[in-house]
């Protein structure tokens, strides 16, 4: 009985936490596409402009530089769809991988690790990501290569631990999870506080420090990993070819990498009027065929082994391919859960 109450709360829970992911991914992309295709607009209030079409209606949207207190009275603050996500999505692992994490974050075959030592050292990197984050946001702005280096240093030695220590898929989400979390606490921690200091400083007519609005843009890239969480955090959904491959880290570091391409694509996009250039159109396009490819070479190098598997068998014992059998405790198949 109470099993089936924790499976009821946990699909609430998720069904929860997937309704936010989905409108603050899309209230994320929405402004940094204002952002991308701003153009000058001469205005004593507005320097910036944004022209749309929506719903056979034409919209402007207009980036105010110096609000005045009038102007902000009735201002919602944005960050109630991060704070249910931040919630729900601490409540969804808890119930889930701490509760089987000798299922969801272990592989079954290596007994090394305990389910106490997996849930201290997955809440290792839920406390120790985001304290070491705002370390590295504190890097002094005109020492941008070490901010960038020390980033990926820093993403890289987590990814390198989990994908030593636990499974491939457990290490997928603990990732995917621990990034979500350090994007969060860099928004309630410092840009939410932020936001109330500039508030605050036009109510009492003065202006907010600029250098506080350049350390804001530059924590704001963070938003580049965001195509990789999703990703990873639904990598239970896909097949063995991705969460059970044998090789965690070179995914995950490759996921990493797609997700930050990817944005900047999405850029590139905006800067050139919506249209994709018709350079980033062939390069896709090679990129596909070099991928349909390799895939069809793969899948011809597996057809050959299995029939030299088969010719090698003796004549009276029937074959069984080597991936028919029993799947290696790294790809056993679980049920799907974000």
């Amino acid at each position: 009985m109470m099993d089936a109450l924790i499976d009821f709360m946990t699909d609430i829970v998720r069904w929860l936490h997937v309704i936010a992911a989905i409108a603050w991914m899309g209230f994320v992309l929405w402004l940094r596409r204002l952002v991308m295709r701003a153009r000058p607009f001469l205005s004593s209030a507005a320097d910036v402009e944004v022209w749309d079409t929506h719903s056979l209606g034409f919209w402007k949207t207009e980036r105010i530089t110096h609000p005045s207190a009038s102007d902000l009275e009735r201002l919602v603050l944005s960050f109630n769809l991060i704070r249910w996500l931040f919630g729900t999505g601490l409540i969804l692992f808890s119930l889930i991988y701490y509760r089987q994490p000798q299922i969801y974050l272990l592989d079954p075959s290596d007994p090394s690790l305990s389910s106490r030592a997996a849930i201290a050292l997955s809440l290792a990197g839920f406390i120790g990501a985001p304290l070491i984050n705002e370390a590295v946001n504190r890097i002094p702005l005109n020492r941008q290569a070490i901010y960038y280096a020390a980033c990926a240093v820093h993403v890289l030695a987590w990814t390198s631990l989990y994908a030593n220590l636990f499974a491939q898929q457990g290490a997928m989400i603990q990732i995917g999870a621990m990034l979500g979390i350090t994007v969060s606490v860099n928004i309630l921690g410092y840009l939410y506080p932020a936001t109330r200091e500039a508030m605050a400083a036009v109510m009492r007519g003065e202006r907010f420090d600029p250098i506080k609005k350049l350390y804001w843009d530059r924590r704001n890239q963070h938003s580049f990993l965001l195509p990789a969480v999703v990703f990873l955090m639904l990598s239970n959904h896909f097949g063995g070819a991705i969460k059970a491959n044998g090789h965690a880290f070179v995914t995950i570091a490759t996921v990493l990498a797609l997700s930050v391409a990817s944005r900047h694509v999405l850029e590139i996009i905006h800067r050139n009027g919506g249209t994709m250039p018709t350079r980033l159109r062939r390069a896709a396009v090679a990129a596909a065929f070099a991928l349909a490819m390799a895939l069809a070479w793969l899948a011809g190098f597996e057809h050959k082994a299995d029939l030299q598997a088969k010719a090698d068998a003796p004549a009276d014992i029937p074959f069984i391919a080597a991936d028919a059998g029993v799947p290696s405790a790294r790809a056993v198949s679980r049920s799907p859960v974000p």
